[in-house]
């Protein structure tokens, strides 16, 4: 359970803007039941009853009332979850993401006894839509059987690195302890490594085979087989990737063939999971369920750290006074208008990069109106941990994001992807300009030419004349930092430190080792204006030397970060004062 400070927040960031609910249960009436029902009343027909409802009609009036108190009235609308298509799809999914909470019966299909496959096609929807959705899965079944068959059912089946070399030994090694007498070791394995263990190493990717050559749970039970066995502790390890892939080869049937999401669960009393765009709590149907309790206390269990906080409030808040926030961008009527004649006075190329333009406007101007709510939100959250906290603020930072900044490696870590966010940003754009970073054969490049230069539609007569469709920038070759734990001198403005496949490279705008080296610079131009191709690829042309002649050759190029504009800045006024300064002849 999270403290009662921290609970007050999550409730406010993900509770509280909740204004509809959507109840897939076959137990549960519909509008168009209860008409037909009236009808047939009227017709002098029999009523059909066969729903659980018309046995225990107050239990459902109570959940649906909870959603409908005083202080907080929500749209509820049900569905019975009746409508599958011949190809296995919900005719209803196309209206779930309008819902800010799925409430989901497990069992939609009564005629199949414990069956889920329903509710588990309407999960896998709900994981690939592009909004973040709350369910809360209501069910009669055992909890503990419907928590686990969700789980694996929303997971991706993993490679555990057995080689055939592995599946040899463990196999051997099986084979010489049966030959010895042992008839029964494989199945005392096999029950050692069982879906408890899976979920086990799933839950603990990196580090389950220290927890195995320990012998910690879930794993106690296989490591006292080896032990028995009197096998050496690296062949407890092959032993149990060959068990675990085994075991999950028994669990593809069940499990998720689209594409892996990160996962998060917990199997303690207040079960839950997480997957990305999905949060899902878990709920037995009883006669006091009051589901936005037990959904707040499985959010506090999850316990989502600040950050995720700050962005869910910035999300309904945007939901909420997003329309007040549009009036206020509306007001700019003058502004407006001249924005919006050029965009129907230019087309093609020139109308992409003003529509571009207008938009980074008109958002800039609409997020202006919406933080200072979420910087309220914000202030109240760090003062109240901040209070909670006592002085032990690194602990406090560790239980929200497992991270131990008293380590000096954590610690590097978090000011290395501090000044990354800092500093750059994933690349955007349709085509090259100031701050983007890219490769050029093995090397590092930034882009230093002013951002007005670098519009393809705004090149002067004479440039066009001059280079025609080849785009001339200046560029400064990055030089790799080898060893990050040395700079003592990061802000002499010399460094960019940019995150490229989940981690941070540390780049040098000239020579590491030497503060005073001039940058390496470079004229180049970039083929179609510098227009990319299949996401950030673009074409440069070179000058270099052949035959004793100064040739062009021309290099393909991918942008592979960007640097913020600020940071760019920085190192346009560092080349400009290289290539202006002034020698002196002193000794």
């Amino acid at each position: 359970m999270a403290a009662d400070h921290y609970s007050a927040f999550v409730e406010e960031a993900f509770i509280q803007p909740i204004r509809s609910v959507l109840i897939v249960d076959d137990d549960y009436p519909t509008f168009d039941e209860m008409l037909d029902g009236r009808i047939a009343e009227i017709e002098g027909k029999d009523r059909d009853t066969s729903k659980e409802w018309h046995k225990k009609p107050e239990r459902i009036r109570k959940v649906i009332q909870n959603f409908r108190r005083p202080d907080r009235p929500l749209l509820v609308d049900i569905h019975d979850g009746t409508n599958v298509t011949g190809d296995g799809d919900i005719e209803m999914a196309a209206h779930l993401h309008q819902s800010d909470l799925l409430v989901l019966d497990y069992q939609l299909d009564k005629a199949k006894k414990g069956d889920g496959t329903i509710a588990i096609q309407i999960l896998r929807r709900l994981m690939l839509n592009d909004h973040f959705n709350l369910v809360v899965v209501h069910t009669s079944e055992d909890l503990e059987t419907v928590f686990r068959d969700t789980l694996i059912s929303l997971l991706v089946p993993i490679g555990f690195d057995v080689s055939e070399g592995d599946r040899l030994a463990a196999t051997q090694a099986i084979e010489n302890a049966e030959a010895n007498g042992d008839d029964e070791i494989l199945n005392r394995l096999r029950k050692s490594i069982a879906e408890e263990q899976y979920l086990g190493a799933r839950d603990s990717r990196d580090n389950y085979l220290r927890k195995i050559g320990k012998g910690e749970q879930p794993f106690s039970a296989f490591k006292d087989e080896c032990m028995k066995a009197g096998w050496p502790a690296d062949l407890h390890k092959v032993v149990a990737r060959y068990l675990l892939d085994r075991f999950q080869e028994t669990l593809k049937g069940r499990m998720y063939a689209g594409p892996e999401q990160p996962a998060q669960w917990s199997e303690a009393e207040i079960k839950y999971i997480y997957a990305d765009k999905v949060f899902i709590a878990f709920s037995s149907k009883s006669d006091d369920d009051d589901l936005l309790s037990e959904l707040l206390e499985s959010l506090n269990a999850w316990r989502p750290p600040p950050s995720r906080l700050f962005l869910a409030k910035m999300r309904a808040e945007m939901d909420e006074y997003g329309v007040m926030a549009q009036g206020s961008v509306l007001e700019n009527r003058y502004a407006l208008a001249h924005w919006y004649r050029r965009l129907l006075q230019n087309d093609g190329k020139v109308r992409r990069w003003l529509i571009s333009e207008s938009l980074a406007r008109h958002s800039e101007q609409l997020m202006s109106t919406i933080l200072p709510r979420v910087e309220i939100f914000a202030t109240k959250l760090v003062a109240a941990e901040a209070n909670a906290a006592d002085g032990n603020v690194d602990a406090l930072n560790q239980r929200h994001f497992g991270v131990d900044l008293t380590k000096p490696e954590q610690g590097l870590m978090s000011e290395r992807e501090h000044n990354a966010f800092a500093g750059s940003k994933p690349p955007e754009g349709w085509h090259l300009t100031t701050g983007h970073v890219f490769t050029l054969g093995s090397d590092y490049w930034v882009c230093v030419s002013p951002a007005c230069d670098m519009v393809p539609t705004q090149l002067g007569a004479d440039r066009i004349a001059m280079f025609g469709e080849r785009l001339p920038f200046m560029a400064v070759r990055l030089h790799a930092v080898a060893d990050a734990k040395k700079l003592s001198d990061v802000n002499t403005n010399r460094y960019v430190f940019i995150r490229m496949n989940a981690a941070v490279k540390t780049f040098c705008f000239n020579n590491p080792s030497d503060p005073n080296s001039s940058p390496n610079w470079q004229m180049l131009l970039a083929g179609d204006r510098g227009q990319f191709h299949d996401g950030f690829d673009f074409r440069v042309f070179a000058s270099g030397q052949k035959n004793g002649r100064l040739v062009q050759r021309r290099h393909n190029a991918r942008v592979v970060g960007q640097l913020r504009y600020e940071y760019a800045l920085n190192l346009m006024q560092r080349l400009g004062g290289s290539i202006t300064r002034v020698g002196l002849d002193f000794v």
